[in-house]
């Protein structure tokens, strides 16, 4: 091999690092977008059952631009914080909360209580 092959080949070595990095530190860097918004409930738990008909749902929306509770939109803090006040009816609920991010992609957690009557 003479000198122009090695510099040839030096460069090209140079060249696939750098673009090897660029492209980890992309992936690495969106890994969280590709995943998509996620929904983190807090209070109460799935399956909790109450003997009041009012309840508190306490939870965080990551990476979400909006979250729904049964159709009907709720607000987030900065931080993804959301809380809402519900009431149930007697027996078994079903409360779905749907979190959408800014590239429409919707993510679903079904959350389901039991209130008794006594």
């Amino acid at each position: 091999m003479n000198r122009q092959d090695i510099k040839k080949t030096i460069k090209i070595s140079i060249f696939l690092f750098i673009l090897a990095i660029v492209i980890g530190y992309t992936l690495f860097t969106s890994k969280a977008f590709i995943k998509g918004p996620e929904i983190v409930i807090q209070e109460p738990q799935n399956g909790s059952t109450f003997t009041t008909s009012s309840i508190v749902i306490r939870g965080i929306a990551k990476r979400s631009q909006n979250i729904t509770l049964n159709g009907k939109s709720i607000s987030i803090d900065d931080q993804g914080n959301f809380k809402e006040n519900i009431l149930l009816s007697p027996g078994y609920n079903a409360v779905t909360l749907t979190a959408k991010d800014k590239f429409d992609e919707i993510k679903e957690y079904r959350l389901e209580l039991i209130y008794k009557v006594d």
